[in-house]
């Protein structure tokens, strides 16, 4: 399994088999060249974002951009919405692949409540934003990811070369974290024996592609 970064809540899993993107417009909203929209299911978080139909077409493409249970070859998608007020502001994601679980929050503006928590559970790696404005800050990231305890940690949606949107800095998450970063890398390899056995919560920085 590899896992790489676009900028803003962008990441594509890929194994021998299929490819999976989420968010792939995001980095290109703030003004980073973002992925090529070439992948076998695409998960958005934001209901109100879409893919052109003849992206899909092209590819024969799977779109999944709301609440409920997916299984697309072997992929297993679990989406839970996240309310305020009543209403749903946008979906976050089990996706697991591989025997891997991913926790996908999208640009998650608050907290989910302890419901909504619940339904996270067993996260193995998780892609969590920190960069404040519309998305949780560094003090609140660190908070549901204790709440969560995944096994890795992978920041996005903050301050980076190139965006043209006011974003907190990576190192205010990493303070609020105790400093500590395992590693910075282009793109991770993982497997699923890579975690077993792991005590503490590994961070993982990834390299803007």
């Amino acid at each position: 399994m590899y896992i790489t970064w676009y900028g803003q809540s962008c990441f594509k899993l890929q194994n021998n088999e299929r490819t999976v993107l989420i968010n792939p417009s995001d980095p290109r909203k703030v003004g980073l060249k973002g992925p090529n929209f070439k992948a076998n299911i695409f998960v958005l978080t934001d209901m109100g974002d879409s893919i052109d139909k003849k992206v899909l077409e092209k590819d024969n493409g799977f779109l999944i951009n709301g609440p409920g249970e997916y299984e697309v070859n072997k992929i297993f998608v679990y989406g839970v919405p996240i309310k305020k007020d009543g209403q749903i502001k946008s979906v976050v994601y089990q996706v697991t692949m591989n025997d891997i679980r991913y926790g996908v929050l999208g640009q998650l503006e608050f907290l989910p409540s302890g419901e909504e928590l619940d339904r996270l559970d067993g996260v193995d790696v998780l892609f969590i934003p920190i960069g404040g404005e519309d998305t949780l800050s560094a003090e609140k990231a660190v908070e549901l990811v204790n709440s969560i305890e995944p096994q890795i940690v992978i920041p996005c949606c903050y301050d980076i070369h190139g965006i043209n949107t006011k974003l907190d800095s990576l190192e205010k998450f990493l303070k609020e974290m105790g400093g500590k970063v395992n590693e910075t890398l282009p793109k991770l390899s993982i497997k699923k024996k890579d975690l077993l056995g792991q005590v503490e919560t590994r961070i993982v920085i990834l390299e803007n592609n």
